[in-house]
Parts: C-alpha cells; sequence; structure tokens
C-alpha cells in the first residue's frame, strides 16, 4: 500500500547557495557610463590667486566685529528657513533607511483563533474551535542589484540633502551680513543727511540776516529753504529703509518684527586683501550647491541600474512557521513549517518596464545639464564678484578724490561769492554737488563690501561641514561628500 504522503527529492542548501551566488554573479553592480563629455574649467580665474582656499573659515570673521559673530551664531541656531532644510535633511535620512531595510528579510508575527458550525439536519450540529500562533519571513534575493542600486540612490540624496543645508548656511550668512551692512550705511547716510541739514540751516540763517539788510535778493532765500525741504522730504525714506531693514535681520533671527537685537556698529567694517580663491575646479569641492547637483545626478545614474534590473526575473523566499491545535492548552504540539521559493520574471507588461528605463534615463539627462548649468554658474558668480570688487573699488577711490575736488572749488566759490564775483545760484550749485557725492560714497562704500559678501558667497567653502542641529542624529554623522559625478572635470 502507497502512503498516503511520500517525500519530494530535496535540492541540497548547498546547490541551491552556488545557484543564487552564479545568478548573482551575473550582474554588474555599477552606474551606467556617463556618454557626455567632461565639462571644462577654465585654468584660473582672472584674478588669480595661487593660495588655496581656507578650509574651516566662518569668513565674516575677517570684519573682526563680534557684534556681526553674535548675530551670525544666533541665526545659524534660529533661523526657520535653515530650520526647514534640516528637517529635509531628516527626511531623506529616514528615506534611506526605508529603501536600505528592503535588503534585509522581513519578519512579522501572526496569531489567531477561529470557530467553525455546521449545522446538519434538526439534531446534529457540530462546532470546531482552532488556535494558531507562528511567524512568517520574506526575503527578495538581489540578484541583479536592483535593491542595492536603490539604496545607493538613496543615500546619494541623503547626502544632497545635507549638502542643501550647507546651501541654505551659505546663502543665510551673507543675508545677514548685507542686511548689517545695509543698516549701517543707511544710518551712516542719515548722519550725513543731518549734517548737511545743520549747515544748510545755518546758510539759510546768514541768508535771511542778508536779506534783511539788502544784501541779497528774496530768490536766494527761498532756493536756500527749497534746498532744505527737499532734504527734509528724503529723510523719511531713510528712516522706512532702515526700519525694513531691521525687520529682515529679525525675520533672519527666527524673530518677530521689532525684537531683533540692537545694531550698535556705527561704522562700515574696512576690507582686508581678497579672499585665497584657489582653481576654479575647486568650485567642485568648496561649493555644496555644485555637490548637490553632482550628487542628485549620480542618484539618478544608479536609478537607471534599478530600472534595467527590474525587467529581469527576480526570485523572493518566503518561510513560515505556525503553532496550530483545537485547543489553547496544546497549542504547542502541533506544528508546521513552510518554505517557499517564487521566481518570477516580466512577459509581456505593455513596454511600462522599458519606458521607466528611459525616463530614468532622461532624468539623468536633466540632472546631468543641471550640474553643468550650476558649476557654469559658480564659476560665473566668482568671476563677477571679483570683477565687481576691482570696479566698485575704483569707484569709491574715485568718489573720493571727486569729493576733495568738490570741497576744494566750494571754498574758492564761496571766496567768489563773498567778494561778489560770483552769484548765490553759483554756489548753491556746487553745495548741492558736493553734499550729493557725500551721500554717494556711503552708498558706494556699502556696495564695496558686499561685493566681498558675494565673493565670499560664491567661493563657498569647509565651514557649513561643522554644522549640526541638536537632537538630530541622523544629520551629523559624517557625510563623505567629495565625490565628482561623471561629465566633470577631474582637473585640479
Amino acid at each position: 500500500m502507497m502512503p498516503l504522503f511520500h517525500r519530494r527529492p530535496r535540492i541540497p542548501a548547498a546547490c541551491l547557495t552556488l545557484l543564487l551566488l552564479g545568478a548573482a554573479a551575473c550582474t554588474a553592480f555599477q552606474p551606467p557610463e556617463s556618454p557626455q563629455p567632461p565639462l571644462e574649467m577654465p585654468e584660473r580665474y582672472s584674478l588669480y590667486s595661487e593660495a588655496s582656499p581656507a578650509d574651516a573659515l566662518n569668513w565674516w570673521a575677517s570684519f573682526h566685529n563680534s557684534e556681526l559673530d553674535a548675530l551670525m551664531g544666533e541665526a545659524l541656531e534660529e533661523n526657520l528657513t535653515l530650520q526647514e532644510a534640516w528637517a529635509r535633511l531628516k527626511q531623506n535620512a529616514a528615506l534611506h533607511k526605508v529603501t536600505g531595510s528592503a535588503l534585509f528579510p522581513t519578519l512579522s508575527g501572526e496569531t489567531g483563533a477561529e470557530t467553525t458550525r455546521r449545522e446538519g439536519n434538526d439534531t446534529v450540529n457540530s462546532t470546531t474551535d482552532s488556535v494558531y500562533l507562528g511567524l512568517a519571513a520574506s526575503y527578495e534575493v538581489d540578484l541583479w542589484g536592483r535593491l542595492r542600486a536603490l539604496n545607493e540612490a538613496e543615500g546619494k540624496r541623503l547626502l544632497a540633502g545635507r549638502a542643501d543645508v550647507e546651501t541654505a548656511a551659505i546663502t543665510l550668512s551673507g543675508e545677514v551680513t548685507e542686511n548689517w551692512v545695509d543698516l549701517i550705511a543707511i544710518r551712516n547716510e542719515l548722519e550725513v543727511l543731518d549734517a548737511q541739514m545743520k549747515l544748510n540751516r545755518t546758510l539759510l540763517t546768514a541768508l535771511e540776516w542778508r536779506f534783511e539788510n539788502s544784501l541779497v535778493s528774496a530768490v536766494d532765500v527761498l532756493r536756500q529753504r527749497k534746498v532744505i525741504e527737499r532734504q527734509l522730504s528724503e529723510r523719511p525714506s531713510l528712516k522706512e529703509k532702515e526700519s525694513r531693514l531691521q525687520n529682515s535681520i529679525a525675520l533672519l533671527l527666527g524673530k518677530p518684527p521689532g525684537q531683533a537685537p540692537a545694531i550698535r556698529t556705527t561704522t562700515l567694517p574696512e576690507l582686508g586683501p581678497l579672499p585665497a580663491t584657489g582653481l576654479p575646479a575647486d568650485l567642485l569641492a568648496m561649493r555644496p550647491d555644485v555637490r548637490a547637483a553632482g550628487l542628485r545626478l549620480k542618484a539618478e545614474e544608479w536609478e537607471i541600474s534599478a530600472a534595467k534590473a527590474d525587467r529581469l526575473p527576480s526570485l523572493a523566499i518566503t518561510a513560515r512557521a505556525r503553532y496550530a491545535s483545537d485547543g489553547v492548552e496544546s497549542l504547542f504540539d502541533n506544528w508546521f513549517t513552510n518554505l517557499a521559493a517564487n521566481i518570477t520574471g516580466p512577459i509581456f507588461d505593455a513596454g511600462r518596464r522599458k519606458a521607466e528605463v528611459n525616463r530614468a534615463q532622461a532624468q539623468a539627462e536633466e540632472r546631468l545639464a543641471a550640474y553643468r548649468r550650476t558649476v557654469l554658474t559658480a564659476l560665473s558668480e566668482v568671476e563677477n564678484s571679483l570683477s565687481g570688487e576691482v570696479t566698485q573699488q575704483e569707484t569709491v577711490d574715485a568718489l573720493t578724490r571727486e569729493i576733495e575736488t568738490a570741497r576744494l572749488t566750494l571754498l574758492e566759490e564761496r571766496n567768489r561769492y563773498t567778494q561778489g564775483v560770483s552769484s548765490y545760484v553759483d554756489l548753491l550749485g556746487e553745495l548741492k554737488d558736493l553734499q550729493e557725492l557725500e551721500r554717494k560714497l556711503v552708498q558706494a562704500k556699502a556696495s564695496l563690501i558686499k561685493q566681498r559678501i558675494a565673493l565670499h558667497r560664491a567661493l563657498g567653502g569647509n565651514w557649513t561641514r561643522h554644522l549640526s542641529p541638536e537632537n538630530t542624529p541622523e544629520a551629523t554623522a559624517p557625510f563623505k561628500t567629495d565625490e565628482t559625478p561623471k561629465g566633470a572635470s577631474e582637473k585640479s
């Protein structure tokens, strides 16, 4: 008599392992090679500096102002835009863990109870109670590296998210410093305006006395009054700009309007020598936005590998162990196990998987173009800042010389007017020119300092890599962000 159940021949575990390893060895766990030619980088900037940029320097410390240092420290801790960037980084860290978990088996528990009731004729009924308790495990064998490619892609996005935080910090440092400089410049301009109004009132008093003694005409007095009225009309707009700048600083520090720290600095900072720019190729590592664009390009390249691997057969292994009984007291007396392996492969999907590969390749092309645009933009910003500072310094020097000449001209014109050689219109014209130049010089000096700020922002720097938020272990872990994507120059 044949047995009711018979055993099928088992495949030895060693044979199954060798089979899986051989299948896994067939895959090339590598991102696709970028066919585009490398991006050509210039050998040097127009204002070349042989010195390498500093590795860890808070660039605003070059202004030697403790008030600015305090503002920057508070902004880097309290700025809400930067806090948003940190929160996005935590999201990226969580997504990286989600994709990485697919590389490991999943284990779940199950338990339950069932009651089955059978009804027969009027006198025969039966009820069966059963209880079960078990474990279930599943695992997808990553034969072609699809899961690893997805994990690598998410890892690159995580690094890009950290670079985004650093980009936000660099932008924040520039905005805080620019608003601080603008506020000091506005107050200096107000001081110049007040000094000019005081002088003009003194001249008006002298003109009124001369008019009373029939030495000048009423037109001269009216002209002087008009100058004072025009200056009075300009003062409210300067006060409004001062208030706006104070509110902007408060916003950058994460505070409501009116609660920003008092700015007590009264003079614009003096600029030192130009910072070391290094080589243009240094921007690939020094600019976090360039690193972020390159890392997102790498992520898309890994997405192409994952999409291609998805077109190949997949192997999933499931295992289950369960205890079952008709009662709780004998629950662990009866148990069974089950192990299954399923190989599935696409036969017909209407071109969906192939279209996904094409989509991933198109996204990689978009990221490559974005990376190149970011690099070229960074180069352009450095060049513009270098040339802008040089030309702005020339403007400041020219205005300084022009003011000296205007003062001498005004002095000579005043002597001519006193001697009755020239009219008051000529004297007033020279006075107006000098006063306009004095205010223009204040604005030009502020613009010169902002050109230096723009240069520091354009150069980037490594100081942002030391930033870390509180209670964010995912973000404070060391990040390796010095990878250069394909399609970029590796010249240094």
